[in-house]
């Protein structure tokens, strides 16, 4: 898999051109540099903190994120059980109980991957809605339906509506600012800087030239864990795993299948 690298290949190009800038710098126009390498290293000291400071800030998020797609299988399949057993009940029709909350799932990835928005996912929610009225006008028990079902569709819009809050909103854009401040500076006092040899000045500037550069992009990426391709199942470099939620659409599939369900029209 090549995604765990597409950061990697993300940061080279800026890494890449500190370091030809510098080699231009030393070699063409023959500039010894003006900056003794102790004296970068109190700078390149204050951006790790930059940089540590920012990472931990987005982790609080990602690892809240982690836990949503667990959750909302969680919550999918208790509805599918409860739906079920109430249909069982008042005689309403099983197979239909299955295939709105499997299409209410499907519509959650589809949601997740940028394929539908998410005000029409919030209007699949609300259609929910009608499942449970039928429920109820079939007979149902109406405190199962009540605090059961509605119970869990409002968990349900809460986990949707916090996931929806951590991909859309940023971590503190003053403090992306600063740390890509600190980038420019940093590759500006590398091609300022003395080194003793080539290899020293080729190793040294590109190395940590990508290191900043990576830690930059994986701040970016951890700030939103939801940043799915909407081309491609596939999970990119750092967002959450979807398979909670894929694999409980596998078994749900399964069982409408045993029921010789219809194709349901999304």
């Amino acid at each position: 898999m090549l995604f765990k690298w597409s950061l990697l290949f993300r940061s080279l190009p800026f890494a890449i051109l500190v370091l030809l800038l510098k080699l231009i710098a030393t070699e063409v126009f023959s500039f010894e540099g003006l900056l003794e390498l102790s004296e970068i290293a109190i700078f390149m000291t204050s951006g790790i903190f930059l940089l540590g400071f920012m990472l931990a800030g987005t982790l609080s998020d990602y690892k809240e994120s982690e836990r949503v797609p667990g959750e909302i299988a969680c919550i999918l399949e208790a509805l599918e059980e409860t739906a079920v057993m109430l249909s069982v009940k008042a005689g309403y029709s099983v197979q239909h109980a299955r295939q709105e909350v499997f299409i209410l799932g499907n519509n959650i990835v589809e949601c997740f991957h940028k394929r539908i928005k998410t005000s029409e996912l919030h209007e699949r929610l609300y259609k929910f809605n009608q499942l449970i009225i039928d429920l109820d006008h079939a007979g149902a028990a109406a405190t199962i339906v009540g605090s059961r079902l509605m119970g869990e569709l409002s968990n349900l819009r809460r986990l949707l509506t916090r996931a929806n809050v951590i991909s859309r909103t940023g971590f503190l854009a003053t403090g992306y600012a600063l740390l890509e401040l600190v980038l420019l500076i940093l590759a500006i006092l590398f091609i300022c800087a003395k080194f003793k040899n080539l290899l020293a000045q080729v190793v040294i500037t590109a190395f940590i030239t990508l290191l900043y550069t990576y830690m930059y992009q994986l701040i970016r990426d951890i700030d939103d864990p939801f940043e799915y391709h909407h081309r491609t199942p596939s999970n990119g470099a750092t967002e959450v795993s979807l398979f909670p939620l894929q694999e409980y659409l596998e078994r749900a599939e399964k069982r409408l299948d045993l029921e010789e369900r219809p194709t349901p029209q999304v």
